[in-house]
This record gives C-alpha cells, sequence and structure tokens, in this order.
C-alpha cells in the first residue's frame, strides 16, 4: 500500500471537512443548480413563526415545507449568507402603495423567531401582532444591528434582556403599547446605537431618560414623540460623557417644562433638528436657542412662550424652517422682521407666526427674505394693507394670511412674480381682489381659501386658469351671477368645493359628466344662495352636498346607498318644497322625524327598505298635497334632471324616475310622475296602530306598510280613500275584522294583507271578490270567498243582517271619536257645521270663565262635528236596514 504524502493526507481533511458542513448546514448532495442552502433548524424556526400569523394577502406564500419550497434562502423577505448558509436578514415590513401602507400580517409574535441567533437585520414594522409581548429571548440576538418593530401592536413591559444586543446601531419601537416602563437602564448599555425611536408609548414614570441619553456616545437620531416625559431635576444629570453627535431630536407632545433647556444646550453644537412642539414651556424664548448655529429646523409651536423673538435668531445662518405658531408672542411684525433679518433672512424657507398676538403691518423688508417658500401670518392681530413687495418673493409656495384685520385691494401686481404659489389662504379679512377680466395668473392652486374676501359682483373669471386645486372656498364673496359651465370643467382633483353664502342664482347643470366627476370624495356646499330649478345628476362620487336655502329644492332621491343614522331633521325643516322624497334601501334607523309631516307638497314618500323604528307619525294628515282634492302639485314639470343613480341616465338630463309600483319596480316618465301619489313605508321595523290620521289622505293612489311589527286594525274610514289603486298591509301582526268602508275601495288594483292576524269574514263587495286567495291568506280567523266557500255560523249571521250592520257602524263609529280623526273631519265639512249641539256648546261655555277663546270654539266646533257624524251613521243605517228588508221578511 502507498502511503499518502502530506499533500494528499491535507485533501483528504479537506474532504471529511466539507462532508461535516455538509451536515451541519444542510447542503445536499444534489448538483449545483438544485443546492438547498438553507439551515434545517432555521427554517423549523420560520415556520413556526408563520404558524402563529394570519397571512390575508398571501405575503408568504413561499414559505413552505414541500420540496420545491423548501430552501428557506428563497423566501420572501429572507436573505441568508453566501459563506455560511445562516439567515442574516429577515425584512418583513409593510409595503407602501396607493397611499398608505399595505396590510401584511397579524397573529402572535413567536419566540421561536429568535432562535435566529445570526440575524443582523430584523424588520418587522407595521404587521399586527395582536398585542404580543417582546419574549426575553430576544436577547439571544447577539449579532443583531437592525431591529424595527414599528407599529407592530406590541404591549406588555420592555425586557431587559435588550441589553444583551450591543451591536445594535438602529432601534425602533414606536407606535406600540408598551406599559409599566418604569426605566431604560438597558439603553446605556447599547453603546453602537446612532437611531432611536420609542414614539408613541408611554414613559411618563421614567426618570432617567435623559442620563442614558447621555451614555449614548455615537446617538445622532433620537425621536421620543408622544411619550408623556417629564422633566428630570438637573443637579441629578451628570455632566460628563454627553453625547455631541445628536443631530436629530423630536420630544414633540409631551410634558416638558423650561428646565429642559439646561439639558438641551448641551448639544448646542451639533443639533440639526430639533422639535418642541406641544409641550409646555412658558416665558420667554431662550435667547440660548439662536447659539445652535447648525439648526435647520426648529420647531416650538403649541407651546406658551411670551414676548418678542430673540435677536440671536438673526444668527441662524443655516436655519430654514422655523414654526412658532400658537403661542403668546406679541409686539409688532416690523420688529420681529428686523429681528430675524440677519443671515437667516438669506436661508428661511418656512417661517409660520399664526396664532400668535403680534400687531401691526407687513413691512416692506419682507422682499429680502427670497428663499421663503411658506409664510404663515394667520389669526394673528395684523392689520393695514398688503405691501406689493411680497410679490417678489418669487419662492414662495405657500401664503397664509387668513383671519387678521387686513384691509384694502389686492390686484394682480401682489402676485404676477408668484409662479410657484400653490396654497393660498387669504379668508376672514377686509380685503378687496380685484383681479382684471383678462388676467390669467402665472400659477396653479392646489389650495384657495378666499372666504369673505370681496370678489364679486361678477363670478371671478381669473379661477377658469386653475386647474389643479382640490380645495375651493370663496364662500360670502358677494358673488351676484350666475355660476359659468366653465368652473364645473376646472378641477378633476377637487373634493371640497364651497360657493355658499353667495348671491349665485339660475339652475345646475348635469354634474355627473363635468370633470369633478373624476374626483375622489368630493364635497359641494351650494347653500344661503338663489338657485333654482330641479336638482341635477350629481357624480356618484359624491360625499356630501349642502343646498340649503336656496330656491328649488322639489326632487331628492338617494335610493340604493349606504347612509345610516336617522333621517335627518332638516329634511322637513329647511326643503318645504320637496314633491318626491326617495330614501329607499339604505341603513337609516331611529324613527320617522315629525319634520317630515312639515313636507305639505310631498306626493312621492319612500321610506322602505330600512331600519326605521317606532309608530308612524299621527301627523301624516298635514301632508296636505296628498289630502286636498284638485291639487296645485300635479302642474310641476319634471322635465330637468333628478339626483342619483336612481334617475335618468348619465351625461343626460333625467327623465324619468324608478318607483315601486304595486310591489315592481318600474321607471316612470316625466309625463306621469305628475300623476304618482305613493306613501312607501314597508320593509322596516315600525310598531303601533296604524293611525286612522292616513284615512284623510283621499289623493293617495299607493299605499304600502308591509313587513313590519304594525297592530291593531285597519282604520275604520279607510273606505274614503276612494282613489287607492294599491293597498299592502302584509306581514304585519294586524289584527280585527275587515273594516266596512273597505268595499268601496271601486278603484283598488292591487291588495294584499296576507300573513296578519284579520278575522271574520271577508267583504262581499264586488270589488274585494275580485282578488284571489293570496290577497287573504296567513289570517286563520279570515273566512269566506276566496279563501273558504263559507263562514262558520254562516246561515245565522245571514239572518241577522241588521246586527252585523249595527256592528260595522259601531265598529266605523268608534275611531271616528278620536281626536285626529274628528278634526280631519272638521276639515272636510267645515261648510256644514249648522247643528244644534254647536249652539247648546256655546251656550254653556258664556256661563263658564274659559281662559282661551279659540279653545271653546275648537271644542264646539268638536262637538258639532260629532253631531253631524252620528247624524250621518243613522242616516246611512236606516237606508241599509230598508234594503235588508225584504230579504228578512223572505
Amino acid at each position: 500500500m502507498k502511503i499518502l504524502g502530506g499533500r494528499s493526507l491535507q485533501l483528504v481533511y479537506a474532504f471529511l471537512i466539507l462532508l461535516h458542513m455538509q451536515s451541519s448546514i444542510g447542503i445536499s448532495s444534489t448538483t449545483a443548480g438544485d443546492e438547498v442552502r438553507c439551515i434545517e433548524s432555521e427554517r423549523l424556526a420560520l415556520l413556526a413563526f408563520k404558524q402563529g400569523l394570519v397571512d390575508e394577502y398571501g405575503w408568504l406564500s413561499s414559505w413552505g415545507s414541500e420540496e420545491k419550497r423548501k430552501d428557506c434562502c428563497k423566501w420572501e423577505g429572507v436573505q441568508c449568507s453566501n459563506t455560511t448558509g445562516h439567515i442574516i436578514v429577515l425584512n418583513l415590513t409593510a409595503v407602501y402603495g396607493h397611499g398608505y401602507y399595505l396590510p401584511r400580517l397579524r397573529g402572535n409574535l413567536s419566540p421561536s423567531l429568535f432562535e435566529l441567533q445570526h440575524l443582523s437585520y430584523l424588520g418587522l414594522a407595521r404587521n399586527d401582532f395582536n398585542f404580543s409581548h417582546i419574549p426575553e429571548s430576544i436577547g439571544s440576538l447577539n449579532k443583531i444591528q437592525h431591529l424595527d418593530l414599528y407599529y407592530c401592536n406590541l404591549s406588555g413591559p420592555l425586557p431587559s434582556q435588550l441589553a444583551n444586543l450591543t451591536r445594535l446601531q438602529y432601534l425602533d419601537l414606536g407606535y406600540n403599547n408598551f406599559n409599566s416602563v418604569k426605566n431604560l437602564e438597558w439603553l446605556s448599555y447599547l453603546s453602537s446605537l446612532k437611531h432611536i425611536s420609542l414614539m408613541e408609548n408611554d414613559l411618563g414614570k421614567v426618570n432617567d431618560w435623559q442620563q442614558v441619553i447621555n451614555k449614548l456616545p455615537r446617538l445622532t437620531y433620537l425621536s421620543l414623540r408622544g411619550c408623556n416625559l417629564r422633566d428630570v431635576i438637573p443637579q441629578s444629570i451628570p455632566m460628563i460623557n454627553t453625547s455631541t453627535s445628536l443631530t436629530y431630536l423630536d420630544l414633540w407632545s409631551n410634558n416638558l417644562t423650561s428646565s429642559t433647556f439646561h439639558w438641551l444646550f448641551k448639544f448646542s453644537k451639533s443639533l440639526v433638528y430639533l422639535d418642541l412642539s406641544d409641550n409646555q414651556f412658558q416665558g420667554l424664548i431662550p435667547e440660548n436657542l439662536g447659539h445652535m448655529t447648525y439648526l435647520e429646523t426648529l420647531n416650538l409651536r403649541y407651546n406658551q412662550f411670551e414676548g418678542g423673538i430673540p435677536k440671536s435668531f438673526g444668527n441662524l445662518c443655516k436655519l430654514r424652517s422655523l414654526y412658532l405658531y400658537h403661542n403668546n408672542l406679541n409686539g409688532m411684525l416690523p420688529e420681529v422682521i428686523v429681528n430675524l433679518s440677519g443671515c437667516l433672512r438669506l436661508s428661511l424657507e418656512e417661517l409660520e407666526l399664526g396664532k400668535n398676538k403680534i400687531k401691526g403691518p407687513l413691512p416692506d423688508m419682507i422682499k429680502k427674505f427670497h428663499s421663503l417658500r411658506l409664510l404663515g401670518l394667520y389669526d394673528t392681530q395684523l392689520s393695514g394693507t398688503m405691501p406689493k413687495s411680497i410679490g417678489l418673493l418669487s419662492n414662495l409656495e405657500s401664503l397664509y394670511i387668513s383671519s387678521n384685520s387686513w384691509n384694502g385691494t389686492i390686484s394682480e401686481s401682489h402676485f404676477s412674480t408668484l409662479s410657484k404659489l400653490r396654497k393660498l389662504g387669504m379668508s376672514s379679512n377686509s380685503l378687496s381682489i380685484n383681479f382684471s377680466n383678462d388676467w390669467i395668473p402665472p400659477f396653479q392652486l392646489d389650495s384657495i381659501v378666499l372666504q369673505s374676501c370681496k370678489l364679486g359682483p361678477k363670478f371671478p373669471s381669473w379661477l377658469k386658469s386653475q386647474r389643479k386645486f382640490s380645495y375651493l372656498d370663496i364662500s360670502g364673496g358677494g358673488i351676484s351671477d350666475s355660476i359659468p359651465p366653465w368652473f364645473w370643467n376646472l378641477s378633476p382633483r377637487a373634493n371640497q368645493v364651497n360657493l355658499s353664502s353667495n348671491h349665485l342664482y339660475g339652475a345646475l347643470p348635469n354634474l355627473s359628466t363635468t370633470k369633478f366627476a373624476d374626483s375622489f370624495g368630493l364635497g359641494i356646499d351650494l347653500s344661503k344662495n338663489k338657485l333654482e330649478g330641479l336638482l341635477p345628476v350629481f357624480p356618484v362620487n359624491v360625499t356630501s352636498i349642502n343646498l340649503s336655502k336656496n330656491s328649488s329644492l322639489q326632487f331628492l332621491g338617494l335610493n340604493y346607498n349606504n347612509f345610516s343614522g336617522k333621517i335627518p331633521t332638516w329634511i322637513g325643516e329647511r326643503l318645504s318644497s320637496l314633491i318626491f322624497l326617495l330614501l329607499r334601501s339604505n341603513n337609516f334607523n331611529g324613527d320617522i322625524p315629525l319634520q317630515l309631516c312639515w313636507l305639505t307638497n310631498i306626493m312621492l314618500l319612500d321610506l322602505s327598505n330600512n331600519n326605521l323604528s317606532g309608530n308612524i307619525p299621527w301627523c301624516i294628515q298635514n301632508l296636505t298635497t296628498l289630502a286636498q282634492q284638485e291639487s296645485s302639485a300635479s302642474d310641476h314639470d319634471f322635465t330637468s334632471s333628478q339626483i342619483d343613480a336612481t334617475f335618468g341616465y348619465a351625461g343626460s338630463y333625467a327623465d324619468k324616475a324608478s318607483v315601486m309600483w304595486k310591489g315592481m319596480e318600474r321607471d316612470y316618465g316625466n309625463g306621469n310622475l305628475k300623476n304618482l301619489r305613493i306613501i312607501d313605508l314597508s320593509s322596516n321595523k315600525l310598531t303601533g296602530e296604524i293611525p286612522a290620521q292616513v284615512s284623510v289622505l283621499l289623493e293617495l293612489v299607493q299605499l304600502n306598510l308591509s313587513r313590519n311589527q304594525l297592530t291593531g286594525w285597519i282604520p275604520s274610514n279607510i273606505g274614503q280613500m276612494r282613489k287607492l289603486e294599491s293597498l299592502d298591509l302584509s306581514w304585519n301582526q294586524l289584527s280585527g275584522q275587515l273594516p266596512w268602508s273597505m268595499s268601496q275601495l271601486y278603484f283598488l288594483g292591487t291588495l294584499n294583507l296576507s300573513y296578519n292576524n284579520f278575522s271574520g269574514r271577508i267583504l262581499s263587495g264586488p270589488q274585494i271578490q275580485t282578488f284571489d286567495a293570496s290577497s287573504f291568506i296567513g289570517n286563520p280567523a279570515l273566512c269566506g270567498l276566496p279563501l273558504t266557500p263559507t263562514c262558520p255560523e254562516a246561515e245565522k249571521s245571514e239572518s241577522k243582517p241588521k246586527n252585523r250592520d249595527m256592528d260595522e257602524f259601531w265598529k266605523s263609529f268608534k275611531p271616528g271619536m278620536e281626536l285626529g280623526a274628528a278634526i280631519g273631519f272638521v276639515g272636510v265639512l267645515a261648510v256644514k257645521l249648522d247643528h244644534p249641539w254647536k249652539h247648546l256648546c256655546f251656550l254653556l261655555f258664556n256661563n263658564v270663565r274659559v281662559r282661551f277663546s279659540n279653545l271653546k270654539g275648537c271644542l264646539c266646533l268638536l262637538v258639532a262635528s260629532l253631531g253631524l257624524l252620528v247624524r250621518e251613521h243613522v242616516s246611512r243605517l236606516g237606508r241599509k236596514l230598508k234594503l235588508f228588508e225584504p230579504s228578512a221578511s223572505s
């Protein structure tokens, strides 16, 4: 046997090592193209982590145990080392798209995840871990450098084992629900940290946060926004080992006071970004802030600072953004501008001074701030005229000067060079905006807020060039004009348009074909004008419309939407001219508001297929168009367009409406709309009795109260509704005998009384007998044709017609005694109220002291009405008894 040489022995050793590596890291003996680098234990750890998650969108569909998905190094979000095969990156951060972060994963944060001890990067931001706690095993990730658990819905305490992550450079635990955090000592061990965010976690019990920060020499970024932080006693903060590398510090929305400045000034040579907004700072703004010469952004808004702006601020030569709004700063604006006019005037891009107590005019010196992109001077106490020198700020993008005491005229010379202007707010001033009719502005505005500025009397023609706005408010502009057609085709991005409180007149066009129809979530306010005509077709993207206090609203149809809550009372209070109200198939709930009884012109009221409850309003008799014969409503012309998809066709004026008629949805043209008289309250949860006052609606053609929970009897006087063609009371809990007066409904073509608790004999009138059994089924105690050939004791009933008619008389007489029906009867027979009972009533009251004379008259009229009612019924009964005499004798 030949003994191997030294070189051959080395090859053998290398081969044995390779075999050992194969068994330890899971490399298979397949060809190079099929090589699986995934380490088995780490693959199982990931699968255990996945098992505790809900993956609705299939983000982890590549993770699996099948052969073709066995290599975890190829899984979504996983990256393995090219040399060792260990997983070194796991990034499952939710991705951003379509204007928001797409939903990713939800479930539990499994401890198995922290078995991946070779991780250097772990990103799980914006997933939902259902209030999971961070496992203590996180301390085993001793190689990790980047840990991002931002907005993960985590809770519980912060484990002290985080102190083991000594290589960590990036840590984001912001926007979670950590509680019981009493100290941040573990942070002081992470000396490699450069980036820390604990924002929006409750650190109100932490007293060592400033000391801990001092011990992190490499820290450059710190966000403790919204952490409920409190001041630390200055003497307890060590003066050594202070970080001098911190450039970004965000302490927005805490409980800090001016004593914090003692600690802050330690970073005066490094800070570039400082946000102290929404805290408890009071008194004067410290002069030393003006010595932080590297600052580019300083935010002091929403505090209680007083006095003026320190002169030292003029030396902040690198400052770009200065936010001081919503404080108690005072003094004169010219003095403020002087204090800022050092080298700062060359760098300053954003200046916000709104909501302070600064007074005076805007000085001409403002033109020296050439770099300004944003100037916010709203809601202060500024006055005077606007200097034309503001037009020299050629970089200006946003100008907010609303809610002051500015006066004078704004002309095109103020804006002729502001080609970059995008946002303009000048509302609530005494400004007159006077642009020539042919002037074309050099800018395209996104936001135009000119409320209460004088713009009229003509509609501002310069708006014709503005084709990119999303917000427009020219309300209260003194405009006495019609809205030009070009206005509705300006901007496909419009989402809020306010033209209210002007004197706009004329009719609105069909808006469903304009560019406004392309915007998202459109809200339009046209209230308090003089608009007239019928409502136009609005785009389907409209989310709010205000048309109150105009001349016209007659037709409102909002069928088949998702409106919820109670039916607004203002429909009855403000839309007194309404003729058609259709709210079918929505999610309205609660009672039917009594204010709908104020719609005296209503011809079609459809509230069906909602979740309405309570009683049918007794005041339904006040719908006088449905009660009075030969109403003027029949003369209305409905040739203009209607609202919503229920009506008409897109792109043209609607000339028809979709209406439920005799159980079927049908389209009615404008020639037939004026003939409709309908009340449809079906498919709700209405309770109580059918009010007797419904019988006063003599013009009603269709009444549908089906599929509710109504109880009681059918009103006895329903027979006086002689024009009824369709009556549906099915699927309720109505009871009693069918009133004799129903036999007088000679035009009735559709009748459905099924599935109630009616009893007794079906009426034998010629019209009632035309209906088949389907109109009466589901009433076990109801008998007679067409349900059954005869009724129990039929012969006995036939031999005593007098008693039956007497029952009919008392059954119809009793409801007539109710106050509502009596008052209705008074209205019908007002010209005949000459009855002896009336004279007896007045004689009685003449001897009794009555406080209200009107009450005396009403009561006497009621007494007379009852007398007439009794006389009418007695007379009718006498006639009927004569008709029965021959059959009784035979």
